[in-house]
């Protein structure tokens, strides 16, 4: 298809100039969004039509960070948006959606499986932290830090967790999984105001493998800054960290040290926060957990997609408290 073609993305691509017709293809999406390749001539580009809000505000903030970032040299791609002929960043579509063109960054997604990937991911995270921490943003958050899951979540207050999940069928050992985790909620409460006090900065706040870009063994780039804000420093860690436990403890171990020894060849972090990394992980998985039970409660997801996160999130949560000694040693050698 070209610029002039009619079509379920043209309403978007139809308001930018083009010098070559245009063609999408449907290459990878999130689950946040929608994403297509676009090609033109010799350029590619990416365009993302944003499915799970309509606020201009929160795209005008990642590009506010995305700029930020372009003006000085990080060692590092991150996305750059193209303007409209309205001279804006932001596309609106005429069903009321929000999109953004990209340029297209050369490269392949990581692998966890690879240890120069784990590493380089590290050092990336670590990097784009230093230039956060150094930069005058010229915007303000619209998410709240992760450590506020409770405001977050206000629609999965109370009873209303345990209401959801009585309403839906669940099998024994789901329900048991479910009580566990809000009585590990109770628990981050305490947690939550401990982190309030740990320096705080931008962070990316969604740095993992399906968000970056890798050329041979180098992480060359990192995506998706939708979800950035101001949150604990470590918390830009804790996001990456807690896709690594699995079933092979040795394994997820020796991949936290990896990515861990990569951060800390940019970013140090002090005791406290190296101590309280543990929790964060599970502050983290906490908001993931409350986030899938208000989409299914929204009817946004179906009950298999909750389910796969209950199984997921209890058990990332029991896996920090299981390993948490090793865990703290791992991070005090490589982060203080």
């Amino acid at each position: 298809m070209n610029g002039s073609t009619s079509g379920e993305f043209a309403a978007f691509l139809n308001a930018y100039e083009w010098t070559s017709p245009w063609r999408a293809e449907r290459e990878e999406s999130g689950m946040n969004n929608t994403t297509r390749m676009i090609y033109a001539g010799d350029e590619r580009y990416v365009l993302r039509v944003y499915d799970n809000h309509r606020d201009e505000a929160i795209v005008r903030v990642e590009h506010a960070v995305l700029l930020a970032l372009s003006e000085k040299e990080m060692g590092l791609r991150v996305p750059e948006p193209v303007l409209n002929r309205e001279g804006s960043t932001v596309t609106k579509g005429p069903d009321g959606k929000l999109a953004a063109l990209y340029h297209y960054i050369e490269g392949c997604r990581p692998s966890p499986d690879h240890p120069a990937h784990i590493r380089g991911l590290g050092e990336a995270a670590g990097k784009l932290s230093s230039r956060l921490a150094a930069e005058q943003i010229d915007a303000k958050p619209l998410y709240d830090a992760y450590y506020r899951f409770e405001v977050t979540h206000q629609a999965m207050a109370g009873d209303r967790l345990a209401e959801l999940a009585g309403s839906q069928g669940l099998r024994e050992e789901e329900g048991e999984r479910i009580d566990a985790m809000i009585r590990l909620r109770d628990e981050l409460r305490a947690a939550a105001t401990r982190a309030a006090r740990l320096p705080h900065q931008w962070i990316h706040g969604d740095i993992v493998f399906t968000n970056s870009v890798a050329a041979g063994d180098r992480i060359v780039g990192l995506l998706d800054f939708e979800f950035a804000t101001i949150d604990v420093r470590a918390m830009e860690l804790a996001v990456v960290l807690a896709e690594f436990p699995g079933p092979d403890t040795e394994v997820a171990l020796h991949r936290i040290r990896l990515f861990c020894e990569g951060f800390g060849t940019a970013v140090r972090l002090n005791a406290e926060e190296a101590d309280m990394l543990p929790e964060l992980m599970q502050l983290r998985m906490m908001d993931v957990f409350l986030h899938f039970a208000g989409r299914l409660a929204d009817g946004a997801d179906d009950l298999d997609v909750w389910r796969g996160q209950i199984r997921r999130t209890s058990f990332v949560c029991e896996w920090i408290d299981r390993n948490r000694g090793e865990l703290n040693r791992i991070l005090h050698e490589t982060l203080t």
